[in-house]
């Protein structure tokens, strides 16, 4: 992220990118309705992670390290997206968990989002396996 501008700042968008990231990968289900049109197009119609939903143990810090070689305000750079991809991190977990109840020796197939429902499909199909 380069030198930042405003580290309190950065910090949330680093923490507000991982929980975003966090609920399109577990929460955000895509459902059409009977004419082909997308019902769940907003926050208002699919449901978002809450506060309560982040990590218990949720430790940010940012790169005291880190320089912009671009000739930028102070070398800054944006800090807003690329966190948003450290959701996967969460659909791994899941789905380690998941591979746990076959000892780990199956990929299981957890699509995303995966929700509560889809991570106790993917547990029976293991066990079914079994």
């Amino acid at each position: 992220m380069g030198r930042s501008l405003n580290p309190a700042l950065d910090l949330g968008q680093v923490e507000g990118a991982f929980i975003q990231g966090m609920g399109w990968l577990t929460t955000e289900e895509l459902w059409w309705d009977g004419d082909g049109r997308l019902r769940t197009h907003a926050p208002s119609t699919y449901k978002t992670p809450l506060a309560s939903d982040r990590p218990r143990v949720f430790n940010v810090a940012l790169a005291d390290w880190s320089e912009n070689r671009e000739l930028t305000i102070k070398r800054s750079k944006a800090v807003g997206e690329p966190p948003f991809m450290l959701g996967v991190s969460v659909l791994e977990a899941l789905s380690m968990a998941v591979a746990s109840v076959a000892g780990y020796a199956q990929c299981p197939r957890l699509d995303a989002p995966a929700t509560p429902e889809g991570v106790l499909m993917a547990v029976e199909r293991l066990r079914a396996m079994s």
